[in-house]
């Protein structure tokens, strides 16, 4: 199952999870890429790590209190879990979500759901643009999410992995989550609070929801990139191939076996197809006669609109 809460800075001491996908000190800065689909899920395994002690200063008094503190309650919180997922031989078990319904499973190899919580979006962390947005300034997700927490702005720019993970902790310290849950895909990290998990679920299938709206939003926010010109290139090129590779994922993962499969895997090679069309800074691009700029020229701009505006009119006959 995925890792839990990465690196804390350097004078914290947040410790290492395992399995089940809680929390882990984040690890050092890079900048990933990517933008939101419907279905976020993700297995990822990591040996455990004992935590360890606060530093001290030379006066014995510890540094980075509330914080260490913070990802040491959280990262207990998430062993917990573990444990009582291996008590229930899930703990390799794959998870999915349902937003929409609050729901968070996880599946045997049969498909039959063997654990199941209560679930609520804390956050969201864009890989691309890391744009920190809080449950409630989710357009399609905010009544899935938590409410308006005081003192805690509803986006944040420019926020790496461990500043995402901290905010996750604490919008989860304020919402009384049981646990908390990272779920990962190419394009973006989803935090969700977790309550009253049970291993006697009242329904035993778990079937996906319809991908359509937060696909559609996907390609909106790639859309509007292009046409404000507010992104490098390669920026737009690492965020249509990010989108198409989350929708093989989803493809390959969350829908595998639906009618949905053909579908994600048409526009995900779409949009592959796309991002060639923005050369590189390359010897070969420039033999070739390639003109590479900083920022999309308006020709190459206004095509990849157009081919953009064809998915949304495809997608957009489902919604």
């Amino acid at each position: 199952m995925p890792p839990p809460v990465e690196r804390a800075a350097e004078r914290r001491a947040p410790p290492r999870k395992r399995a089940a996908e809680q929390v882990r000190p984040a690890p050092p800065k890079r900048r990933a890429r990517g933008v939101k689909v419907d279905e976020v899920s993700e297995v990822d395994d990591e040996a455990p790590v004992p935590p360890r002690p606060p530093e001290l200063d030379w006066d014995d008094s510890p540094t980075g209190d509330a914080a260490a503190a913070l990802a040491r309650r959280w990262a207990a919180r998430g062993e917990e879990l573990s444990r009582m997922l291996a008590a229930h031989g899930a703990a390799l078990h794959e998870h999915r979500a349902d937003l929409k319904e609050g729901r968070f499973v996880w599946l045997a190899p049969s498909g039959r759901v063997s654990a199941e919580a209560n679930a609520r979006l804390l956050c969201s962390w864009s890989r691309a643009t890391s744009v920190l947005a809080m449950a409630w300034a989710e357009p399609l997700l905010h009544d899935a999410g938590i409410g308006p927490i005081d003192g805690m702005p509803a986006e944040q720019d420019d926020i790496d992995e461990e500043g995402a993970w901290q905010t996750a902790m604490a919008a989860a310290d304020a919402c009384g989550a049981a646990y908390l849950y990272r779920v990962a895909t190419p394009q973006a990290w989803y935090f969700l609070a977790l309550d009253a998990p049970t291993f006697s679920p009242e329904r035993d299938s778990f079937h996906p929801g319809a991908p359509v709206g937060l696909v559609l939003r996907a390609i909106a926010e790639v859309r509007e990139a292009i046409a404000s010109r507010a992104e490098p290139a390669d920026v737009v090129r690492d965020r249509l191939c990010a989108l198409g590779d989350s929708l093989f994922h989803q493809a390959r993962y969350a829908y595998r076996e639906t009618d949905w499969v053909a579908r994600l895997d048409r526009t995900g090679t779409c949009l592959t197809h796309l991002a060639k069309r923005i050369p590189r800074v390359s010897f070969s691009a420039v033999a070739a006669g390639q003109r590479v700029d900083e920022w999309l020229e308006r020709d190459l701009a206004v095509e990849l609109l157009d081919a953009l505006s064809l998915i949304e009119d495809e997608w957009s006959l489902f919604s």
